[in-house]
């Protein structure tokens, strides 16, 4: 079975070069291939849809958002340079402060009006709104002006050059201006993808259709797409194995392992998360530094690699790729498992026997990290309860920076770059959950942030990390893979690089 997959790797640096990108659009496996269109893809994931959030990232949207929307650009898995999509092509000036973008002029959306520059301006006004919860809200943030120059051409003035900018563009879909408001309850969820979202029963399923009118031809093989929303991993595997699901998503690799060995389907690594264990410093006993560098080093994750991610994953203490400016391996291992160490600071603070309440959404693999980390703060004098969470109010209370004491997060934000990590995630940005924020961190981010060439943002981040380490206020624990289960005699099965799946082209055997 072939795969055109995008996998993830390093960090993305996008070329401030001025640019003249002829119209393409990435595409998979065409109908042309397929003996004929027409039947139903069956797909399951662990969270519910959320239209209200259609421009933050959101583990129910991820499965099947991108057939619905689009983007102006998608990140090409081999160059990690941008490849137009909606946009036909850009010109960014010299002094990298402003870009003119020339869309395509043959794109409408589901409800048959056609898309605007309006409409991308209105997606990117939008998407700045704190309140619509982007992750990549802050970089359209620092857009100085957005000038429609006529229905096809847009012109964006930057208050600086903005090396992150395709970050936004890869990740910010563009939204129906006129129907964007009646997104909620799911009656008008508007975008200008091959399918169009025609149904979605709240914690039960999503149903797709073809989008007759779709501006590509040989695109949208299947009549319908039917996602199922099925929280409970071993009711996914029997979906499975029995057929009635063709992709999985949302499963552990101990989850997985069976398929591995198993011709009739295969298991595809996209994208990544990570998964970071966060305490607020305003709370006691995590008030205290000493403390939170003692759970720092309780924490075995080695032992949650091995066990959870069955070692599919990176094994370290920082939000950054691997392959970042200013990431290595001394930083990475800061906190290497270390018990006796944390009992000691434990009793220096005074601390023994404190009760540690953690707030874990209601995820799979959260709740079997949280196992390894109760035992792991138990061992060392400390007293750790559940508080679990279902997603969507884990979601909430995680923008609202309201998750208690302590908290098990999960980002699936691999493949930014460094800079856009920085304000992106929600452990990292103002107003995150642990309540950190001060002038000394502060200064650190924005020298990371002024950076423009690899060596200063090394630098920068070398000079981060070591502050955000000491303070311990909220370290990762293991970045991993993320993994989807896909059929045999399913093809042109496409990913993004932070795991988006893509199915224009797929179609069965």
């Amino acid at each position: 079975m072939k795969f055109n997959v995008l996998r993830t790797g390093g960090s993305f640096r996008a070329s401030l070069a001025s640019m003249a990108i002829a119209a393409t659009l990435l595409s998979g496996t065409t109908l042309a291939q397929a003996q004929e269109h027409g039947g139903i893809l069956t797909i399951s994931q662990v969270a519910d849809a959320q239209p209200v959030a259609l421009l933050a990232l959101r583990a129910g949207n991820t499965p099947w958002i991108r057939n619905v929307f689009e983007t102006l650009t998608r990140i090409d898995p081999a160059t990690f340079q941008p490849q137009p999509v909606l946009a036909e092509s850009w010109t960014l000036a010299e002094d990298g402060l402003s870009m003119t973008i020339a869309l395509r002029s043959d794109v409408t959306f589901h409800s048959g009006r056609p898309m605007t520059a309006e409409d991308v301006k209105f997606s990117f006004e939008t998407a700045a709104l704190p309140e619509s919860t982007s992750q990549v809200g802050f970089i359209a943030r620092e857009f100085e002006s957005m000038d429609v120059v006529d229905d096809h051409t847009l012109n964006i003035v930057f208050k600086r050059p903005l090396s992150n900018v395709f970050d936004f563009f890869e990740e910010t879909y563009i939204v129906d201006k006129d129907t964007y408001d009646q997104r909620e309850d799911g009656s008008q969820v508007i975008g200008t993808g091959p399918y169009t979202f025609a149904e979605w029963s709240p914690g039960a399923s999503i149903t797709l259709k073809r989008y007759e009118d779709y501006r590509v031809e040989d695109t949208a093989w299947f009549d319908e797409i039917e996602v199922a929303i099925i929280p409970d991993p071993t009711a996914t595997i029997a979906a499975l194995r029995s057929t009635r699901t063709q992709i999985a998503t949302g499963l552990t690799p101990r989850d997985t392992l069976e398929f591995t060995r198993n011709p009739q389907f295969e298991v595809v690594e996209t994208g990544g998360t990570m998964y970071p264990l966060g305490v607020n410093v305003g709370i006691a006993p995590l008030d205290n530094k000493l403390v939170r560098q003692a759970i720092a080093y309780a924490v075995d994750r080695e032992r949650i690699n091995d066990q959870v991610f069955l070692g599919t994953g990176t094994v370290t203490d920082l939000f950054w790729s691997p392959s970042a400016p200013g990431y290595t391996d001394e930083l990475a291992s800061h906190y290497s498992y270390d018990p006796e160490k944390a009992k000691g600071l434990i009793a220096e603070a005074g601390a023994e026997g404190a009760t540690i309440p953690i707030v874990v959404p209601a995820i799979p693999s959260q709740r079997s990290i949280f196992e390894i980390v109760q035992n792991n703060l138990r061992e060392v004098g400390l007293i750790p309860e559940a508080v679990v969470l279902d997603v969507a109010d884990f979601d909430k209370r995680q923008v609202a920076g309201d998750l208690g004491a302590a908290f098990l997060l999960l980002h699936g934000q691999i493949g930014f770059s460094s800079p856009t990590l920085l304000s992106s995630l929600p452990s990292l940005r103002e107003g995150n959950p642990s309540g950190f924020w001060n002038d000394d961190y502060v200064a650190l981010r924005e020298a990371m942030l002024a950076a423009t060439t690899a060596e200063a943002l090394g630098e920068a981040t070398t000079a981060l990390t070591e502050y955000m380490l000491d303070e311990a206020y909220s370290t990762v624990l293991v970045q991993a893979p993320g993994q989807i289960v896909v059929a045999a005699g399913l093809e042109g099965v496409e990913t993004t690089v932070r795991g988006g799946l893509i199915l224009a082209g797929a179609y069965e055997e």
